[in-house]
C-alpha cells in the first residue's frame, strides 16, 4: 500500500514533509501513528513506531543503534511536536532496546518486569560476546559475500553485514539503560487526551512480549511476535504459545499490522505466521517420526510458501528446524 493511497488531505503529515533517515523510512498509518519502518542498510535493524496520543508521545521499540535511535527522536519530535514521552520496549533483545540510551533522564521507559529483568541478565553476556565474536564474524561474511552468486543469498549476506557493523561501531558509546516503569500482565493502558494505547502481554518470540493496540484505529505494533516476508528467530521461543497469542490478537479485528521485521502489513499476515511455525512443526514431526537425525535437518528444503521469504541474518529456517527437532526429542523422552 502507497503512501498515496492512504493519505488525504488534513489527516496526514505530507509525504515531503515526512522525516528521512537513512535508517528507516516513516510510514503513516492513521493521524498521528507512524510506523518506522527499517532501511536493509541503515542501522534500526527492526521496525519502530511513533504514536500521538494527543497530550504525549509513545515511542515502541528503539532499534539496535543510538545513532538510529536519535534519527527516531527527531523524527517523533517533528511529527508531533510534544516533549512528553514514553518509551515501550517490547522484549529484551538487543534490536529492540539499544536505542534506550539516547533519550532523555526524565523519559519514562515501560516493559514488563520479566523484560526488565531478562535485559539486566542478557545484555553483559550479549555484548561481551560480540566484542569477541563479530568482528571475525565481519570477515567471514564478507568472504561469503564476495563468493555468492544467488542475488537472494547476496542480499541476506548484506543485511548480516550491516547488523554487525551497527552492533560492533555502537559499542564504544553503548549503555545499558533498563525501564524505570515495569508492570505486569495482561496489560497497561495509556490514556492520551485523543487516543488509548493499550500495551498487551503475550508468551510466543519470548516469555514476555509486549504489542502496542490502537482499539479505534485497530491497528497493532506487532514486534517479533510477526515477521513478513522473512524467516522468524523460534528458539526463543514457544511455538504454541506464539500460535495461541497470533490467535488472540487476531481476535481483536485488526486491521493493520506492524511486524518487528519487513512491511507493514494486514491481519492475514497474522494466520501466516502460525501457518509458518506449523509448518515446520510438521516437518519435525515426520522426520523423528521416520527416524531422522538432528544432523538431517540442515537437508530440508524450505516450504514452498516461504521459500521466497529472506532468512535474515543467517540461516533462520535450519536454526529454526534444529530447535523444533530437539523440543520434540526432549518432549519424548521426559514422557
Amino acid at each position: 500500500m502507497s503512501h498515496e493511497s492512504q493519505r488525504k488531505k488534513g489527516d496526514f503529515i505530507m509525504l515531503t514533509q515526512l522525516p528521512e533517515s537513512k535508517h528507516f523510512q516513516i510510514e503513516p498509518l492513521a493521524k498521528g501513528v507512524y510506523a518506522a519502518i527499517a532501511s536493509e542498510q541503515g542501522y534500526a535493524i527492526c521496525n519502530a513506531g511513533i504514536i500521538d496520543t494527543g497530550d504525549k508521545t509513545i515511542i515502541f521499540d528503539t532499534f539496535i543503534s543510538p545513532k538510529a535511535a536519535k534519527d527516531l527522536l527527531n523524527a517523533a519530535k517533528r511529527l508531533t511536536s510534544h516533549k512528553t514521552l514514553y518509551v515501550v520496549n517490547s522484549h529484551y533483545h538487543n534490536d529492540h532496546i539499544r536505542g534506550n540510551q539516547v533519550f532523555s533522564p526524565d523519559t519514562d521507559i515501560i516493559s514488563t518486569t520479566w523484560t526488565r529483568e531478562a535485559i539486566t541478565q542478557n545484555e553483559p553476556e550479549e555484548i561481551q560476546w560480540e566484542r569477541e565474536n563479530i568482528p571475525q564474524g565481519i570477515i567471514d561474511a564478507q568472504l561469503k559475500l564476495a563468493a555468492e552468486k544467488d542475488s537472494k543469498r547476496r542480499r541476506e549476506l548484506a543485511l548480516l553485514i550491516v547488523y554487525y557493523k551497527a552492533i560492533i561501531e555502537s559499542h564504544p558509546q553503548l549503555k545499558t539503560r533498563l525501564p524505570n516503569i515495569t508492570f505486569e500482565p495482561p496489560k497497561l493502558v495509556i490514556h492520551g487526551t485523543q487516543r488509548t494505547a493499550e500495551l498487551l502481554t503475550f508468551v510466543g518470540h519470548t516469555a514476555s512480549d509486549l504489542v502496542l493496540y490502537l482499539p479505534e484505529e485497530k491497528i497493532a505494533f506487532m514486534s517479533d511476535l510477526l515477521f513478513i516476508n522473512m524467516h522468524p528467530y523460534l528458539p526463543s521461543g514457544f511455538p504454541e504459545r506464539w500460535k495461541e497469542s497470533l490467535s488472540m490478537v487476531e481476535a481483536l479485528g485488526i486491521r493493520t499490522v506492524v511486524p518487528g521485521h519487513g512491511p507493514v502489513g494486514r491481519s492475514a499476515d497474522l494466520s501466516v505466521m502460525t501457518r509458518y511455525i506449523q509448518s515446520l512443526e510438521n516437518i519435525v514431526a515426520n522426520m523423528v517420526k521416520s527416524g531422522r537425525t538432528l544432523e538431517e535437518v540442515s537437508l530440508q528444503p524450505i516450504p514452498s510458501q516461504f521459500e521466497n521469504w529472506l532468512l535474515f541474518f543467517d540461516n533462520f529456517f535450519i536454526a529454526n528446524l534444529q530447535f523444533l527437532y530437539k523440543c520434540v526429542v526432549e518432549g519424548s523422552e521426559k514422557k
